[in-house]
């Protein structure tokens, strides 16, 4: 339920904060006097698109607020976006700037839009006057009668449908994968095969380039390696006076000092032990020596191996390292192409179980559909004879379509009002008043099945006077028995059944146009609205003795039947006297 709506600098709106309640709330005025702006307010607030055109003229921004009931459904929204709840309520604010951005919060908190969108989702019904002419559109047949039947539920026939559905798309998605043209597929796996042979001539590992680059560079500079190695050698061991001698001989003087004095020990051993590292030093460079070969043979065959390895990978454009995962996929691909004709038959067999479950499930959604489409025709039909078209035929017709995402119905709504005459799509026999009527009826029965939260009803009754006016008005105030109804209307027998009722106009304020809102609480306000809607702006006594009586019956008219009471007494008495 919405509880309050503050809206600043929109469009005639300077300023307006107005509380709502429970029930129906109808909101009159003269044309232009601001109604339909306060229902665009509310249109943001329920994630609808901001228009920089929305701004009061020579104003910086606009806002609106609204204090919505927290339900247990929009609770869990906030805790699965990530938005703290605060009390029993939701506070949700809109602004948009003279720039175009516009901005949102919700419990403070700043949100894009889709986020606002996915909190109120569902929770506000709007229609307008001309949205009888949506029933003209026969692709929202089908929607209103899921809707009616609760089809659309995560565990619903529907939904089970949409799923197979869905499954079979893929399993086409991965059939049209191994059909294709024959020439081209041929094509491609002479292609794949020769990338294969390529690849697996070369066999390249990973790690290979690194180790044959070090290895090049080892070759390439051997000449200078077996130079640099010989002098070396020479110095430590094999000339006269090399390192190890000198090494030696000053080893051999610390050991005479030793006897002499015992605290040169530590540098003797020092020596010593260098002595044995300057031994395996000399070793290891006398093998590496042996082992530094002039060898350009090797050297061609390493050379010739990374420009190998290279070549390949410019080709597939890839890193070396990476030739050996792209010969598998490569391999990969050509099994399955190759495999292509008995993969094929095993998919197929799959879609034929596939297409028999998905067959299953669209008649299980048709009979639920036919079902809930007598319920619904049944029930409009009703409500039908209560806004004087009691001659009125309305019809739900399913008729067999190419299975599609939604099923293998078509759903059209049919409608004649005269006796004798066989329903006919609406689009063809409906005037706008009777269409309207039809719409509103439709409404009445999806209140007790929906869980909107509120119904916002902008001059739905367009096109209807005299005693359906005022059967109209009992069929709104039906639906807010369901939920919170906010209606805009011209018709003082509709007004007459407000639970609360709001009079907007507008007037010349600093040389500007402003609207304001003003609650109408007495009977005596209402009365007064009511007679100049009845009669203009000079109100007659006699106009206010109508608006009276309208009122009068609206509530005798909500209240329990005298019969009701009757029965209720008479239970009473027979349990008491039992």
């Amino acid at each position: 339920m919405i509880r309050s709506l503050r809206v600043k600098n929109f469009g005639v709106i300077e300023e307006i904060e107005v509380e709502l309640g429970a029930g129906l709330t109808v909101m009159t005025g003269e044309t232009g006097a601001g109604k339909s702006m306060l229902l665009d307010a509310l249109l943001l607030l329920a994630g609808g698109r901001a228009d920089s055109g929305m701004l009061r003229a020579g104003c910086d921004e606009a806002s609106v607020e609204g204090v919505f009931s927290l339900s247990p459904e929009i609770a869990t929204r906030l805790e699965e976006s990530g938005l703290e709840s605060s009390g029993d309520e939701v506070l949700v604010r809109r602004s948009i700037s003279a720039q175009g951005r516009g901005r949102a919060w919700v419990n403070g908190c700043l949100v894009t839009v889709s986020v606002l969108q996915q909190v109120m989702r569902g929770f506000v019904d709007i229609a307008g006057q001309l949205e009888h002419a949506s029933l003209y559109d026969e692709d929202n047949h089908r929607a209103l009668v899921d809707r009616f039947g609760g089809l659309e539920a995560d565990a619903g026939p529907r939904a089970k449908y949409v799923e197979r559905f869905e499954g079979r798309r893929l399993v086409l998605a991965r059939l049209a994968e191994l059909g294709g043209d024959e020439r081209e597929v041929r094509s491609r796996v002479e292609y794949l095969r020769f990338q294969v042979k390529e690849l697996e001539a070369a066999q390249p590992k990973a790690g290979e380039e690194p180790a044959l680059e070090a290895e090049r560079r080892r070759l390439a500079g051997a000449a200078k390696l077996q130079v640099l190695a010989q002098a070396a050698d020479d110095l430590l061991s094999t000339r006269e006076a090399s390192a190890s001698d000198l090494l030696r001989e000053a080893t051999q003087r610390l050991i005479e000092m030793e006897k002499v004095d015992p605290s040169v020990a530590s540098v003797k051993e020092r020596l010593s032990a260098a002595l044995v590292e300057l031994d395996e030093g000399t070793r290891a460079l006398s093998r590496y020596l042996a082992s530094v070969d002039l060898d350009p043979s090797r050297l061609r065959e390493v050379e010739e191996r990374l420009d190998l390895l290279k070549t390949l990978a410019r080709k597939h454009g890839l890193p070396v390292d990476e030739l050996p995962a792209r010969r598998d996929a490569l391999v990969a691909e050509l099994d399955q192409l190759e495999r292509r004709a008995e993969l094929r038959a095993g998919v197929e067999r799959e879609l034929s179980v596939i297409d028999d479950l998905l067959a299953r499930d669209a008649a299980a959604l048709t009979a639920a559909r036919r079902s809930a489409g007598a319920t619904l025709e049944k029930r409009v039909s009703d409500c039908l004879s209560r806004l004087a078209l009691k001659n009125a035929r309305f019809s739900v017709e399913l008729s067999p379509a190419a299975p599609g995402p939604l099923g293998a119905d078509q759903v059209r709504f049919l409608f004649t009002a005269n006796p004798g005459e066989p329903p006919r799509p609406l689009a063809r026999t409906a005037s706008g008043g009777e269409a309207s009527r039809v719409m509103l009826a439709i409404k009445a029965v999806l209140a007790a099945t929906e869980r909107v939260t509120v119904s916002v009803l902008d001059e739905v009754d367009t096109g209807v006077g005299g005693a359906v006016a005022d059967v109209v008005g009992r069929l709104i105030k039906d639906i807010s028995t369901h939920r919170q109804v906010l209606c805009i209307t011209h018709l003082p027998q509709v007004a007459a059944h407000a639970s609360r009722h709001l009079r907007i106009e507008k007037r010349l304020s600093g040389g500007r146009v402003q609207s304001s809102v003003h609650v109408l609480g007495t009977l005596d306000a209402r009365s007064d609205e009511l007679a100049r809607m009845l009669s203009g702006v000079e109100v007659s006594k006699e106009a206010r003795a109508a608006a009276q009586v309208l009122i009068s019956g609206a509530a005798k008219a909500e209240s329990p039947a005298p019969t009701r009471r009757k029965r209720h007494v008479r239970a009473t008495s027979e349990r008491r006297s039992a």
